[in-house]
């Protein structure tokens, strides 16, 4: 059974270096196969990004080409199901940003992810992000 505070962590470690550009803490969160996508509500879709490697690199160069301050906030993260050592988990985004002295809401979305335990620690084997508007 999963932890709820080892998963809250895992999104935890997810989140902070897409705001403070740490990279090799991603590179920490998803297994070596693991794939993401990102779907915008009524809009184009990205991915499936296949493997570890890539999804940090696609992160690292999209957030880095970014030249406002970005903090994602994850809520909600909760456990949906638990079956043969994969959990399906979801969460809520809200993504903030700063530019020219100014705050906005950007976007919202939802994760939703499929957890397992590698190497002794929880990662994302896949992670699924609908967006409500584009990032």
């Amino acid at each position: 059974m999963i932890d709820k505070r080892e998963l809250d962590q895992l999104f935890a470690q997810y989140g902070w270096p897409m705001d403070s550009r740490e990279w090799p803490v991603l590179e920490t969160v998803f297994t070596a196969d693991a794939t993401f996508t990102i779907a915008i509500t009524g809009g184009d879709t990205i991915g499936p990004i296949e493997g570890r490697d890539a999804i940090v690199d696609f992160c690292s160069t999209t957030v880095n080409a970014q030249t406002d301050q970005r903090r994602h906030v994850i809520t909600n993260v909760r456990v949906e199901r638990e079956e043969g050592g994969v959990a399906v988990a979801t969460a809520i985004l809200t993504l903030v940003v700063v530019e020219n002295g100014r705050l906005e809401v950007k976007s919202s979305g939802l994760y939703r992810t499929e957890v397992v335990e590698d190497a002794g620690a929880l990662r994302f084997r896949s992670m699924h992000l609908t967006l409500d508007l584009p990032f």
